[in-house]
């Protein structure tokens, strides 16, 4: 990689994260102050500056998860609305997941190399989209490990982004839904069902053609 290229990418992401820390200062939020109201007080009601706050809130989610997942969403939900709080909320976690994949991997690379990330390399490697997806559906893996030992591997970031895209709507949903009221989803949004199916089936989908691609490899080895 050209050094100049490699400086400027530095500072970008050093850039991106003083911002973060900066706004997270002054806010003063805690955990605790993680309401719509306080949100919309903190940003005089500007639609602007409340998804702003929102998306620095999910990119830090992603990367120290002290933040409940479900309580991101359930704020976005109530500050947005059901389907454009969940969509948001899903487009928020792409982003931050992959701010950190793409940090881990290109600049922080060694200092997590003897993280407890590296546990997961076998795994990730022998089919890291499997991983992803699998991660993001079953939370039994904490998000920022999965991001950490994505970037540590040698796995694809449009594979990571799809892998993720699809991981965060279905888990999403259903923690959307949860928040929402489960019953009140399935009366007043009857899409529910249906994107819930289409979603699964093109993860399937995509699954079976990345299972076809690795046996064919290895029949050509």
């Amino acid at each position: 990689m050209n050094k100049r290229k490699l400086i400027y990418r530095v500072i970008g992401y050093i850039a991106v994260v003083l911002c973060l820390f900066f706004l997270l200062k002054i806010s003063g939020l805690t955990v605790a102050d993680l309401t719509p109201e306080t949100i919309r007080a903190l940003a005089h009601n500007n639609i602007l500056l409340i998804c702003l706050i929102m998306l620095v809130i999910m990119i830090l989610q992603n990367l120290f998860t002290f933040i409940p997942l479900v309580l991101v969403i359930a704020t976005n939900i109530t500050l947005f609305g059901f389907w454009h709080g969940y969509l948001y909320g899903c487009l928020c976690s792409v982003i931050g997941s992959t701010l950190i994949f793409l940090s881990i991997r290109h600049l922080f690379h060694d200092a997590f190399s003897n993280s407890t990330a590296t546990k997961y390399h076998e795994k990730i490697e022998k089919n890291g989209f499997l991983f992803v997806l699998s991660g993001r559906i079953l939370p039994f893996i904490p998000t920022n490990l999965i991001n950490i030992a994505s970037g540590l591997s040698t796995i694809k970031t449009s594979h990571f982004m799809v892998a993720t895209t699809i991981g965060n709507m279905v888990y999403g949903l259903a923690l959307a839904s949860a928040s929402f009221s489960i019953i009140e989803a399935i009366t007043h949004h009857p899409l529910y069902f249906l994107i819930i199916v289409l979603i699964i089936l093109l993860a399937a989908v995509l699954y079976r053609q990345k299972k076809n691609r690795s046996i064919e490899r290895t029949q050509n080895s």
